[in-house]
């Protein structure tokens, strides 16, 4: 049953099933009756229409997340009637106090990531925050994310469960065509590029995949517009997608701060490796088949253990002495991962050499494939403790002169 709000409005809520109409559609063919046609939507645009602060924001265009929007007494008319119907006179009072009175704004910038659900918020360093869907609000974008999980197949869309959050303040009112301030853009950009990092480090989390998908932005419901302010987004063009639906682990705040504080230490050249590995290590976690999975987790194995292109002859006796010295902490334990890396390089040849991993043999490839979680982890481990510690010196690393 839909619950009616302080108006005696019903409330507009997220569609399981897709509708003719999206979610902004939907609010705004419910309020706009309302304000047309009802005594009480009458006197809400007359009373914002004597008001000064008003009248001054005539013709200027204020944040809507991913740009600006015209301002339009009618729109604010329309978002103080929702807010009032959601949270009661008061509360709506109270937002358009504070937004008339506002010299700026905070605007959210989202990454919407593919891959990976959270079931709480993880807040962390430079106030950035991971939030699942049902956190996020109600949007257009959200409830397509939200349809796409529920009736999820490889022929539909990518289904978001997660984002990256990230408040900045924007200007409340500027003239059209006005260039946005240099730090609010600056502020933009550099909070796009931080999200896009943290997604990618995300990978090396034990079992966490996730993929960069869609840039977009939004004023908080308190604030107007609202859903009424329009939308944008962009996005990229993902070759593998895959069907990875992974969880980050709860409380984990501080190792992803970690993570953050190895990453920042790093030089230019440096984190761009680190990136490019981590994707390839996102693309092991996501492919479907298993040869796909050992081909990218052995390129990001030897990304991260042959970057010198150690002598040729000798590649795979170094991948196994350099992985087994940089992760084993005592002889056994260096044995065991000897064994592993030294099974994951011939398999990972094998499929680049044949295209075939173990001849195609089922009983072998499933093996191998239950297997994977082991080579995954030795991947994760390796890229954060390199991170940590930096590549090491090798020749003495492995002679156990460090």
């Amino acid at each position: 049953m839909q619950s009616v709000g302080a108006l005696g409005l019903p409330k507009v809520s997220i569609g399981e099933f897709p509708f003719m109409t999206d979610y902004e559609d939907r609010v705004m063919q419910l309020y706009f009756p309302v304000l047309e046609k009802t005594q009480a939507g009458k006197e809400v645009l007359e009373e914002l229409g004597k008001d000064p602060r008003v009248s001054a924001l005539s013709d200027k265009m204020i944040p809507s997340g991913m740009g600006r929007t015209r301002f339009q007494i009618k729109l604010l008319a329309l978002w103080y009637l929702r807010y009032a119907n959601e949270h009661g006179h008061e509360e709506a009072r109270k937002c358009l106090e504070s937004f008339l009175n506002a010299e700026s704004v905070p605007v959210t910038r989202v990454l919407w990531v593919i891959g990976m659900g959270a079931s709480n918020s993880v807040t962390i360093k430079g106030h950035y925050v991971i939030r699942p869907i049902h956190e996020m609000p109600d949007s257009s974008q959200k409830e397509r994310f939200l349809q796409n999980a529920r009736h999820f197949s490889p022929a539909k869309a990518p289904a978001a469960e997660c984002a990256i959050t990230k408040d900045i303040q924007a200007k409340k009112a500027t003239i059209p065509d006005e260039r946005p301030e240099q730090d609010e853009a600056q502020n933009v950009r550099e909070a796009d590029l931080r999200m896009e990092e943290i997604a990618w480090l995300l990978n090396a989390l034990d079992g966490v995949c996730c993929v960069p998908f869609i840039t977009s932005g939004h004023v908080e419901s308190n604030i107007p517009f609202g859903p009424f302010g329009g939308w944008g987004a962009s996005g990229r063009v993902l070759d593998a997608p895959g069907m990875a639906r992974t969880r980050l682990p709860d409380g984990s705040a501080e190792t992803i701060n970690e993570l953050l504080d190895d990453y920042d230490r790093l030089d230019e050249q440096e984190r761009t490796r680190i990136q490019r590995i981590l994707s390839r290590l996102s693309l092991a976690k996501r492919s479907l088949l298993i040869e796909d999975k050992i081909l990218d987790l052995g390129i990001a194995m030897e990304m991260l253990l042959l970057q010198d292109n150690a002598n040729r002859e000798q590649l795979a006796l170094a991948f196994r002495l350099r992985g087994s010295w940089l992760l084993g902490s005592s002889p056994a334990e260096r044995r065991t991962v000897y064994e592993q890396l030294k099974e994951l390089y011939r398999y990972r040849s094998e499929v680049a050499h044949s295209g075939v991993l173990r001849k195609g043999n089922p009983a072998e490839m499933n093996k191998i494939g239950a297997q994977f979680p082991v080579y995954q982890s030795l991947a994760e481990r390796t890229i954060r403790r390199i991170m940590k510690l930096g590549t090491p010196d090798w020749e003495s690393l492995t002679i156990g002169a460090s």
